[in-house]
């Protein structure tokens, strides 16, 4: 086993399996750097009217005239990779060591996750650290909306967002700061932590009021897990699921990340590991949020009330999709579990037995994954699949092993050199 693999193996149990990958446990820098102006809600706040959702793609049509259908892969050290061929291949890879990026003290480097150190960027000085650990190139979400593309990058010591138009060229829009998650819907994009922001745009950001999360003995949560979008009833939900110790909270917003309340009805086995697995997903007006035991937690009421069944999946290290009729979930034996509801599950083998992390969908259908992300770098593997049970893996050659991949998008991308236009 390379180097590589051994160290990012060796911190799997650390980061990806419910410890505090922010820091200090609670009082840390994971959940941004400033506390926002209001206070959290307890009841359901002002809704929203949904212009757009979150880019996991579930609808039909063809991409926007003068666009490209493009899957962006966001990874650590500042990585992004992007494909254009409808999940094939994968180009145009970056990464901030090898491209000197400011953020790395504009010297090239040779960073290997979670195995020695990298210079960092921070607050004005170029200081040492462990690479990819409470560092500012840790990868937080990467969504398309309206036409962008944004990414959030840094956990436990700030690190920055970055918006792009073609998924190759990006701009830092917002500095210094540090989020547990990023979500697109209604219009707006949301910044998740206890100091939220919310941008039109992605370039211009607004704070939002405190999201108050609170551990079970009252004192203050600053590491958000999981952030997401939900579609509910024509108007729109964000959902942030936030952890300490040993305790876990939920917070909604239904007004763009400006106001937060806490719902009324969370049962003790909702949503327990998500920060690295599982996720959240919303359709046909029902939020889910499957977590790493197979827990699948579902409210019908716009997030108020929330109650728990099971996958039928012991253990769940995959992403989640909505199909525009069913939920998909992968374990890690080898089946699928989908439901067409969040409470009823069905359990199929999977065609090709596959262990897979961060998974996205085309809105033609297409899946595109990569391996578990604790594979480390040689091992690194690429898929793509059609209906979730027979996958693809990539042949060498057709992407760049490189540094773990966390999240996957899809969306409509302007063309480049490395992206023509169809």
């Amino acid at each position: 086993m390379t180097t590589r693999a051994t160290a990012i193996l060796l911190l799997a149990g650390v980061i990806g399996c419910g410890s505090d990958p922010g820091g200090t446990s609670e009082g840390g820098a994971a959940g941004g750097l400033g506390e926002g102006a209001g206070a959290t809600g307890t009841g359901a706040g002002p809704t929203m009217t949904t212009t757009g959702s979150s880019s996991s793609g579930s609808g039909g049509g063809g991409a926007p005239a003068g666009k490209v259908p493009m899957f962006v892969a966001q990874g650590g050290v500042g990585r992004t990779t992007v494909s254009c061929d409808d999940g094939k291949s994968w180009v145009g890879d970056h990464a901030w060591d090898t491209d000197a990026d400011p953020m790395m003290c504009g010297s090239a480097q040779s960073a290997v996750c979670y195995d020695g150190t990298c210079s960092y960027q921070v607050g004005g000085e170029c200081i040492q650290m462990s690479c990819c650990d409470h560092s500012p190139d840790v990868a937080k979400g990467v969504v398309f909306g309206d036409g962008q593309l944004v990414a959030t990058w840094g956990w436990g010591q700030p690190g920055e967002v970055r918006r792009s138009t073609n998924g190759i060229d990006w701009t830092t829009t917002h500095a210094n700061d540090t989020f547990g998650g990023l979500a697109y819907g209604g219009g707006r994009f949301v910044l998740s932590s206890r100091s939220p922001f919310w941008s039109t745009d992605g370039a211009a950001w607004t704070a939002g009021s405190l999201a108050d999360f609170k551990n079970a003995d009252g004192s203050d949560m600053w590491s958000v897990r999981r952030f997401a979008y939900a579609d509910f009833q024509g108007e729109g939900r964000f959902v942030a699921v936030a952890s300490g110790d040993v305790s876990r909270d939920m917070l909604v917003s239904s007004n763009g990340g400006e106001t937060w309340w806490r719902p009324s009805v969370i049962p003790d086995d909702c949503a327990g590991e998500v920060s690295t697995y599982g996720g959240i997903v919303s359709g046909d007006d029902v939020i889910l949020i499957v977590d790493m035991d197979g827990n699948a937690c579902r409210s019908t009421d716009g997030g108020d009330t929330w109650s728990v069944t099971q996958t039928g999946l012991s253990m769940i290290l995959s992403h989640g999709v909505w199909t525009g009729s069913e939920f998909w979930f992968w374990g890690d034996d080898g089946y699928r579990a989908s439901s067409p509801d969040g409470a009823t599950w069905t359990v199929t083998p999977m065609t090709t037995p596959t262990r897979l992390g961060p998974v996205a969908r085309s809105d033609a259908g297409t899946l595109v994954a990569v391996g578990n992300v604790w594979q480390g770098y040689a091992e690194q593997t690429f898929y793509r699949s059609t209906d979730g049970l027979a996958w693809e893996e990539l042949d060498e050659g057709s992407f760049a092993p490189s540094h773990p991949i966390f999240y996957l998008t899809f969306g409509y991308a302007d063309p480049s050199e490395v992206c023509p236009a169809p």
